[in-house]
């Protein structure tokens, strides 16, 4: 759903204000829709939807809506934009960009894509806001300084420098080998990822309360730490968070170090799982802490998906373990699992199939349907509620 804000927007512009309201329509849907609250509200609107529809179409036509799988959204996104905005030939073309961007989740050049323009807005929007305002003033020069402002200022956001250090690039490559720092990473053998990583699992362990003994014994294990390299691990875990560097700032250099390899952010993430998860049980602040070190380094969602799934395990009350039961699914199964379970025992006890059944037959198939029904909303309440 991540392109929605920016293709709607970026559209309306192209339609009403040409060239300039496409470029000023692709920023705001990017800051506005796609990076904000915005996109996730649309998601569990759409979501909501599509549960209502399934509950409440008779089986004979709910045989035929799954089998596209909900997979209509995009569809119909493309076709009413493209048809009220460019008519005929909007609502085919649209159609086509819905289907592909919107419809096809399992395609993983259509992710790759999406993640990487996501990426480059995430990146840059300091210099697209820079050529954009010079494109609505119709001024080559204010393009150019623009760009290199929005430039200098996405340097600063992003590295936390004062000035871009025009001296120092010379030295940068023996300093910091990015092949180098990939292939050691791992083993913690590198300081500045070692020092990175060491400071957000300080910020971590620290997050549940005090940080313990077994938190730094469990760090030194997971990133090999050598004897020369201990005291500066001990130094980072005995200053208090509220000391080191934010968060935030600590994650962006490692988006900035992890940048083009999914393994590395893959297992950098999962390490600081292992140390949210050395007192046995991780804290809903851990998790909060941990979902946005994996947004800023732009790790896919299924993947932070995969290793919560080991690591955090969220209690239940004895009303939610009944609703798994009844729905037959396991308490750590991720929601897209239960929804397809669920539309699963929609086509098994669907009342309406049972035409030439008694009575009391159908009165049964009836209360289990709802029984169904109440189990799957009551989880779904629950796990999207804020």
């Amino acid at each position: 759903m991540s392109p929605l804000g920016k293709l709607t927007l970026a559209l309306i512009g192209l339609r009403f204000f040409g060239l300039n309201g496409l470029l000023v329509g692709l920023f705001l849907g990017h800051m506005l829709i796609d990076k904000t609250y915005v996109i996730r509200k649309i998601e569990r609107l759409i979501n909501q939807a599509d549960d209502a529809i399934r509950v409440k179409l008779p089986y004979k036509y709910y045989r035929y809506y799954n089998r596209m799988d909900g997979n209509i959204w995009g569809k119909l996104w493309g076709a009413i934009l493209g048809a009220l905005l460019f008519g005929l030939w909007g609502f085919i073309l649209l159609f086509i960009v819905g289907t592909v961007v919107f419809d096809m989740p399992q395609n993983m050049e259509v992710r790759r894509i999406k993640k990487d323009t996501d990426h480059f807005f995430d990146n840059h929007w300091g210099a697209i806001l820079g050529l954009v305002i010079g494109f609505m003033l119709r001024s080559p020069l204010i393009v150019c300084v623009g760009v290199i402002l929005g430039f200098v200022a996405d340097y600063r956001r992003l590295e936390g420098a004062k000035l871009i250090p025009f001296q120092r690039l010379s030295g940068y490559w023996q300093k910091i080998n990015p092949l180098k720092l990939w292939r050691n990473a791992y083993g913690g053998e590198h300081r500045r990822y070692l020092e990175v990583m060491a400071a957000l699992a300080a910020h971590i362990a620290e997050a549940d309360g005090k940080v313990t003994a077994r938190e730094k014994e469990v760090f030194n294990q997971v990133f090999a730490v050598k004897q020369m390299q201990k005291s500066l691990v001990a130094d980072i875990f005995n200053t208090p968070a509220k000391h080191l560097r934010s968060v935030e700032k600590y994650a962006l250099v490692l988006e900035e170090l992890t940048r083009m390899n999914d393994d590395l952010k893959e297992s950098s993430l999962e390490n600081l799982f292992k140390i949210a998860a050395a007192n046995a049980v991780v804290s809903a602040k851990q998790l909060e802490m941990l979902k946005q070190i994996a947004d800023i380094i732009n790790l896919d969602n299924e993947a932070f998906a995969k290793i919560k799934k080991i690591f955090y395990k969220k209690p239940v009350s004895k009303k939610l373990a009944k609703c798994y039961e009844v729905l037959e699914m396991p308490q750590d199964a991720s929601l897209e699992e239960i929804k397809a379970k669920w539309k699963k025992l929609i086509m098994i006890y669907h009342p309406d199939k049972l035409a030439k059944a008694s009575e009391a037959e159908k009165k049964e198939a009836t209360a289990k349907m709802s029984e169904i029904n109440l189990a799957y909303q009551e989880i779904v309440r629950v796990r999207t509620k804020k």
